[in-house]
């Protein structure tokens, strides 16, 4: 080859070799911009299964007798400056959940100083067993057919009632109340009305003379069965008597000493049995129920539970703090205690659990690969507490995921906009009731 082509040659192999140098460093730096981007460079060096096995806090024990908590003192340093802690579960259907709450609760109530236990219970049906444990009968005694049946006759939950009760003579009880606004508990329908009837004759109350509160009761034991049929001309009678109990009840003078003596527990009552009747009879969508169950523990955190730390016991779906743009009762309440609540969902990888409507068990269908928990799963923890509260904006789980919300169906959203931290438990098992 001539000494001119070789040096042509030679230059010419040169810039091919700048060039694939070149290329391969746009490539690398494309490459580190585009994981960046996705959130998976959060901490450099971690996977999304390393980071969940470096974070996640392993729960030794679901086992709600299990007294030595030593894995649950993560919580400690968590839930350090909060004072309302929102338990949540899947499907009101699952012992392993059940299970795993007690538990919690002891924890909280023994090493943590919590105070006060609202169940996903009738607030009325709640006082008074409340009232009637203060006069000497026994939550496990009172519960039955007031609270929720799924709770009332779990015998996981059975642990929990014994513990209220043990405590309740001592100088730590562990108090206990409801907030629901949707009310289908006995002592509602046997002493809900008269109650009401007797507070109001206290204060030289007519309205039990007029004609319409024959209706008004009748319709509101109706409601109280779940049934949803009325006539128009019934419907008007009734909330014309609804506004005049208000209308009473709001000018009279405060009792705090006692619950069932303070105007403004009533008020509490009356908006409940509003909201019920107003959904059941299609007047206002069912979500109104999330926005009074929100009031409802508003009023208790703030009148008779005021300074107390509180835990809350409900559905996932209640204790959510926003679901796309539905606003449950944690929504609300998140928006007003901000920082001092800390909402807590739980979920799962396999299982059954029992659906509380049909009372048949589920299989629980293992989650996408692309899911919160399937990614969990690879980490061979079986159950473990994630808390979300400390993540930078940029971290992976700040970004849409796909995880599971309610009755273990697939979900996709933001989970740290839902939830403060999960609580997952690998293999779920389904609640054994009572007959």
């Amino acid at each position: 080859m001539p000494y001119c082509l070789s040096i042509a040659f030679k230059t010419f192999m040169f810039f091919n070799l700048l060039m694939m140098i070149f290329k391969s460093e746009l490539l690398y730096l494309f490459i580190s911009i585009f994981f960046i981007a996705s959130g998976y460079a959060q901490e450099p060096g971690f996977s999304k299964k390393e980071w969940i096995a470096k974070h996640a806090s392993e729960i030794k024990s679901i086992i709600s007798e299990t007294i030595d908590f030593s894995d649950l003192e993560p919580l400690r340093d968590i839930l350090k400056d909060t004072r309302i802690v929102l338990l949540g579960e899947q499907s009101h259907g699952e012992s392993s959940a059940f299970s795993a709450k007690v538990r919690l609760v002891k924890f909280l109530h023994a090493e943590l100083g919590f105070e006060v236990l609202a169940l996903e219970s009738g607030m009325y049906d709640c006082a008074k067993i409340a009232h009637q444990m203060k006069s000497g009968s026994s939550l496990i005694k009172e519960k039955e057919n007031s609270i929720f049946y799924m709770y009332s006759n779990s015998k996981e939950v059975k642990h929990l009632f014994n513990y209220i009760d043990a405590h309740a003579d001592t100088k730590n009880p562990l108090l206990f109340t409801g907030m629901d606004s949707q009310h289908t508990g006995q002592k509602s329908q046997d002493f809900m009305i008269d109650d009401l009837a007797a507070f109001l004759n206290l204060h030289h109350s007519k309205l039990q003379l007029k004609e319409n509160w024959k209706l008004f009761k009748k319709l509101t034991l109706e409601i109280f069965k779940m049934k949803r049929e009325v006539r128009k001309e019934d419907k008007l009678s009734f909330y014309t008597t609804l506004k005049d109990i208000r209308k009473e009840l709001t000018i009279l003078p405060s009792e705090k000493t006692e619950l069932f003596r303070n105007p403004q527990f009533w008020l509490q009552i009356i908006a409940s049995i509003e909201s019920q009747a107003k959904r059941y009879w299609g007047d206002v969508q069912d979500m109104d129920r999330d926005r009074q169950m929100a009031v409802n523990m508003s009023w208790l955190v703030n009148n008779s539970f005021r300074g107390k730390k509180i835990i809350i016991w409900a559905h996932n779906f209640h204790i959510a703090k926003k679901v796309g743009d539905i606003k449950p009762m944690g929504y609300f309440l998140k928006n007003e205690f901000k920082e001092r609540m800390y909402t807590m969902g739980f979920t799962g990888y396999n299982g059954n659990y029992l659906d509380f409507i049909s009372g048949k068990t589920i299989e629980v269908k293992k989650p996408s690969k692309q899911s919160f928990e399937y990614m969990i799963n690879t980490t061979g923890i079986e159950n473990c507490i994630i808390d979300f509260k400390q993540l930078p904006e940029d971290h992976w789980l700040q970004r849409e995921q796909k995880g599971r919300l309610a009755n273990f169906g697939s979900f996709t959203g933001v989970l740290p906009n839902v939830f403060d931290g999960m609580f997952y438990i690998k293999t779920t098992t389904p609640s054994e009731q009572n007959k």
